[in-house]
């Protein structure tokens, strides 16, 4: 106890049923599981034994002194506030509250005590309304979030300095709620407290002058800490990549503060600044010209960046990286279930065209002049030509519709009505938003090249970086080999895309026969079709040779039919002129004009691939694809990339949706074993 007391001394203590009530105090014991209790007696002159059922027990945050404070505590200490109609209050306290001292009795706070309330408004308070609660600070602390740990912790050790917001009645100031500046105006200073009025909320509300609640605080934070550390982290700096990468700012002297009273997550800074939005933070890392990057940090409330898998089965086989350092990161492969490998395979990191007649045109693409990471997204070509793609796509040919009509110009500009939609897309989740990709874009997404002037820090750059995510390859025993992620992922997270050998139509067909080789590691790059609205409901003819039965896969059972269907659910190789539609798009038109050959490519991964080949379906998918042109945007060859499509715990198998259409290959069935609740149980 932080406090000295004596046997039949006056408490206050609290009941749920009851309130706080009189009682007194008989002695403090120690539990079994290293927690004190307070025991106490109706009855001021108790003579029963420490066991006797007269007793009542009690937490020493439920106990306080029954006589009021004097005007000497220090501050952090934990008290009782009890209403009290002649305490000279700042505001009306209306029930107990507790809280801790803030700041001492002084002239210019008319000699009263400040309170930093439990889960309330600030205020002062006369010593004649305060008890001292037998709680220590330190009990209190272990039980709050790390982000109000932290302050108070600080506060208390820095106390009497403080970093006040210079303000006076009338003025305007921008307030935090629920992790979004909003706009206030202050109706009286107090002290060390202001009272402000918000419009948005129609009511008042009391804050501390010194809560990083209030954005003038919040933004002249580093201001106070020695210039030599400003650069949070250089050019010249070495980082560790073989980490989680949500762990290398935490390695490099950063906090991440989980802020439960916020409802958000507080990022801190080696020199002191916080950051409570990615696109302020991403701006910052930009102006500093630091080596981190927005895709690094994760203002997910649901995500644990320090916790990582570990597997309570023994393994048989484990490879500490399976990729043999060709990946940025290891990946490691384990066995629970036996000695056994997958079949043996050449790792690579690219796609291979298998002949030389295979030529993925390179000189097609253009470069944007961005010089300011490309946060401006209306400004960017390369992120117009993502845009373009969505405005001239069928598949968005509502919302695009919805949006015209919202445009408001007499002069009907067309210019003007074209920037009007880039902005508006630009507010939505179109492309990277910092970082990550919330929602897939079906007419593909146009990343800046190496004709651009931006550089690795640009805002619309990820799957040309390659494998940064800690994945695991294990043996899932009944669907063959599948991929786990050691950390938590959050929504939007660039796994892997998938390598292996780019084949022509007629190489395809010979694979798929082979006894030896089979269609089972098969993707269809088949985003020419995807370009062609059809206004036929047809079923299309998927590209697929299966020679198995009764959905027996070969070796990663209903995992292997890898097919990307890239948004029109299947990869045709037929386009007969009777379903070709009436009106086509400017993409398809422009694929036309180039004389491409028309027939579709396939990506093999069965001789040489990478960790993409292991991901299993699901009908409940967590990860979906996505087609990206990055070197070439030769239609015929996009990059196809893994994303989560949410929240991932770590030790969570990543799984994506195949999306085969059932009896669409004639005499042939295959069953799911996915497991999910909502399974369809056959993928053909």
């Amino acid at each position: 106890m932080p406090v000295a007391i004596d046997v039949g001394q006056r408490v206050l203590v609290y009941n749920p049923s009851h309130g706080w009530t009189l009682a007194y105090f008989v002695t403090a014991q120690q539990t079994n599981d290293n927690k004190l209790q307070i025991l106490t007696c109706r009855l001021s002159n108790c003579h029963h034994k420490a066991t006797s059922q007269d007793h009542y027990r009690y937490p020493p945050e439920r106990v306080a002194l029954n006589d009021t404070i004097g005007n000497n505590l220090n501050v952090g200490t934990r008290v009782l506030c009890m209403p009290s109609g002649d305490a000279d209050t700042s505001r009306y306290i209306d029930k107990p509250l507790r809280g801790i001292i803030a700041e001492q009795p002084s002239l210019s706070n008319s000699q009263r005590y400040l309170i930093f309330a439990d889960n309330d408004a600030p205020f002062y308070l006369r010593s004649i309304a305060i008890h001292l609660l037998l709680e220590s600070l330190s009990n209190y602390l272990s039980k709050v979030d790390l982000g109000t740990k932290h302050y108070i912790e600080n506060y208390v050790l820095t106390y009497p300095k403080r970093r006040l917001v210079n303000v006076t009645a009338k003025d305007h100031i921008n307030i935090e709620l629920n992790g979004q500046w909003i706009d206030a105006i202050i109706s009286k200073v107090e002290g060390s407290l202001i009272r402000v009025f918000i419009p948005v909320l129609n009511k008042h509300e009391w804050h501390y002058r010194g809560s990083l609640r209030l954005q003038p605080l919040f933004n002249s934070l580093s201001s106070y800490e020695p210039p030599c550390k400003r650069l949070a982290i250089d050019k010249d700096t070495t980082i560790d990549n073989k980490c989680h990468f949500l762990l290398i700012p935490l390695n490099q002297g950063w906090k991440r503060q989980i802020r439960n009273d916020l409802g958000t997550i507080v990022y801190i800074s080696p020199c002191g600044q916080m950051f409570t939005d990615a696109e302020r933070l991403q701006s910052y890392l930009f102006q500093i010209n630091s080596i981190l990057n927005i895709k690094q940090f994760s203002f997910d409330m649901n995500c644990r960046v320090t916790q990582k898998f570990i597997s309570p089965k023994t393994a048989f086989i484990q490879i500490d990286d399976y990729s043999y350092q060709l990946e940025k990161v290891p990946l490691i492969l384990v066995n629970e279930y036996d000695s056994s490998l997958p079949k043996k395979f050449e790792y690579i990191t690219d796609r291979i065209p298998l002949t030389s007649d295979i030529i993925i045109d390179k000189t097609n693409i253009e470069g944007c002049s961005c010089i300011d990471g490309c946060l401006d997204t209306t400004k960017c070509a390369c992120w117009i030509k993502t845009y373009d793609g969505i405005i001239q796509s069928h598949y968005y040919e509502d919302l695009i519709g919805e949006l015209k009509e919202l445009f408001d110009d007499d002069d009907d500009n067309i210019d003007n009505m074209r920037l009007y939609l880039y902005e508006a897309l630009s507010k939505r989740n179109f492309g990277y938003k910092n970082g990550r990709l919330l929602e897939k874009i079906h007419s593909g997404i146009y990343e800046c090249n190496g004709k651009c002037k931006c550089d690795s820090q640009c805002t619309n750059r990820c799957v040309q970086f390659g494998l940064n995510t800690l994945l695991q390859i294990y043996n899932t025993s009944e669907k063959g080999w599948g991929v786990r992620t050691l950390y938590d992922l959050p929504a939007g997270t660039f796994l892997s895309f998938y390598a292996g050998e780019i084949l022509n139509d007629e190489d395809a067909n010979r694979r798929g026969v082979q006894k030896n080789m089979g269609d089972i590691y098969f993707t269809a790059l088949d985003f020419v079709a995807s370009l062609n609205p059809s206004t036929s409901p047809r079923k299309p003819k998927p590209i697929m040779n299966l020679n198995m039965t009764n959905g027996n896969h070969t070796e990663n059972n209903n995992a292997s039919l890898n097919i990307q269907h890239n948004g029109n659910g299947h990869a045709s190789v037929e386009e007969d002129e009777e379903y070709l539609p009436i009106e086509k798009t400017k993409a398809f038109l422009e694929y036309q004009q180039a004389n491409y050959d028309p027939g579709i490519f396939v990506m093999d991964a069965h001789l040489k691939g990478n960790v993409s080949r292991f991901y299993n379906h699901s009908c409940s998918p967590n990860v979906f694809v996505q087609n990206v042109f990055i070197e070439s945007w030769d239609v015929r060859f996009p990059w196809v990339a893994f994303f989560t499509a949410s929240h991932i715990k770590a030790g969570t198998e990543l799984v994506w949706d195949y999306s085969y259409e059932v009896d669409t290959v004639e005499n042939r069935v295959l069953h799911c074993r996915c497991g999910s609740d909502d399974c369809r149980h056959r993928l053909l």
